[in-house]
C-alpha cells in the first residue's frame, strides 16, 4: 500500500498520476478523461503546481511540444502586459531521476517593468516535459513561485522528482485531502465529492462499482449516535434498495460495522441467471465496511457491489485505504 502522508508531505493521484506534495499545499483542481488530465496544487496564496497529460500514441516532437507549451504562457503574459522570459536545460530533474529516456527541463519568469515592483509583479516557475513510453502519455509539469523564494529551484525538484505518470502494478492510487486510497485498474471514476468533512468517491466496472468514503468529525457525529446508526443515517438511502444486514466488529484494530445485501428483483434474478450462463459479469451482492478511526478522529466507508466471482474484493479494497499511519 502507498503511504499518503509522510513527514512534511502528502500525496495526490488522480487517474494514474501521483505526486509528492508539501503538507500545506492541496489539491486546487482536477480533471480527467481518457484522452487528457489536468492537475494543480496551491498553497494558501497561489498556485504552486500544475500537471498536464495527454495520450499520445506514437511519435511526439518533444522540443515542439516544450515551444507550444512556452509559447502559450509568454501570451498569456503579453496580454497581462508581462514581460516574459525563457530557459531550457534548467537542470531541474534528470532522466535518471524520473526514469524516462525523453525528458526536457525548463524555466520561466514574468515581470511587469515600469512600475513599482511588489511581490505579486513577479512569478517564476521551474518544470519539465516527457514522454512515457510505457503509458502513451506526454507529460508537463512546473512547480511556481515569487521571486523572494530563495527554495524554489530546491523545492521544483524535490516535488517533480516524485510525479508518476502510472501506477507500477495493477492498483492506481486515489489521493486528495490526506485521504489515499487504492482501486483495481480497470475501474474507472464515476462520480465524485470532496468538501471539507467528506471525501466520497465511486467507481465503475462493466455493472459492478465501489465507492469508498471518509467523514471527517468522527467523535461529533457519533457523540449521540452508534457507528451502525450513523451508517443507516449517512448511506441509508443508497443501500436500501439491497436490504443489507449489518454487524459489529473489529476492523484493522478499529470498531467497525461491515454489511452485506442482494440485488433481489424479479427482473434483475432473470438477467443475472441470463448473463451468467453466457459467461458475462452481473453485480447482485452488496458488501461494504465502515469504520471508525480514533486517531484521526475520521469513519471510513468501503462499499461495493459485485459479481458473485470478486466478493473478496470489497474487503481487498477497504485494506487498501489508509486511516492513521
Amino acid at each position: 500500500m502507498t503511504k499518503g502522508n509522510q513527514q512534511g508531505q502528502q500525496l495526490i493521484g488522480w487517474d494514474g498520476m501521483t505526486v509528492r506534495v508539501p503538507a500545506d499545499w492541496s489539491l486546487a483542481s482536477v480533471s480527467a478523461d481518457e484522452k487528457e488530465g489536468y492537475l494543480r496544487v496551491d498553497d494558501r496564496d497561489m498556485p504552486r503546481l500544475e500537471i498536464k497529460w495527454v495520450s499520445t500514441p506514437g511519435f511526439v516532437d518533444l522540443p515542439e511540444t516544450l515551444d507550444k507549451y512556452l509559447a502559450s504562457i509568454e501570451k498569456r503574459a503579453r496580454r497581462d502586459k508581462r514581460q516574459f522570459t525563457s530557459e531550457r536545460d534548467a537542470h531541474v530533474v534528470s532522466k535518471r531521476q524520473m526514469h524516462k529516456d525523453s525528458l526536457q527541463t525548463f524555466a520561466w519568469s514574468t515581470s511587469s517593468p515600469g512600475r513599482p515592483r511588489g511581490r505579486e509583479d513577479v512569478q517564476q516557475a521551474y518544470g519539465v516535459v516527457w514522454v512515457c513510453k510505457q503509458c502513451e502519455r506526454t507529460v508537463v509539469a512546473q512547480v511556481m513561485g515569487l521571486p523572494d523564494d530563495a527554495q524554489l529551484l530546491a523545492t521544483a525538484q524535490q516535488v517533480l522528482s516524485t510525479i508518476k505518470d502510472h501506477p507500477g502494478d495493477d492498483w492506481v492510487t486515489w489521493a486528495a485531502y490526506g485521504f489515499a486510497c487504492q482501486m483495481p485498474k480497470d475501474f474507472a471514476l464515476s462520480t465524485q465529492e470532496m468538501f471539507p468533512g467528506l471525501i466520497k468517491l465511486s467507481f465503475a466496472r462493466e455493472t459492478e462499482t465501489v465507492t469508498v468514503g471518509r467523514w471527517g468529525m468522527a467523535a461529533t457525529l457519533l457523540r449521540e449516535e452508534s457507528l451502525n446508526e450513523w451508517l443507516q443515517t449517512a448511506l441509508g438511502k443508497e443501500l436500501r434498495r439491497y436490504g443489507p444486514q449489518s454487524q459489529e466488529r473489529e476492523f484493522r484494530g478499529h470498531p467497525a460495522v461491515s454489511f452485506s445485501g442482494n440485488r433481489m428483483t424479479p427482473l434483475w434474478g432473470l438477467k443475472s441467471f441470463a448473463r451468467h450462463i453466457t459467461g458475462r459479469q452481473c453485480a447482485d451482492r452488496l458488501l461494504g465496511y465502515a469504520w471508525h478511526c480514533q486517531q484521526e478522529n475520521k469513519i471510513f466507508v468501503c462499499y461495493a457491489l459485485l459479481d458473485r466471482a470478486n466478493y473478496d474484493l470489497a474487503e481487498e479494497i477497504a485494506n487498501h485505504i489508509e486511516c492513521h499511519q
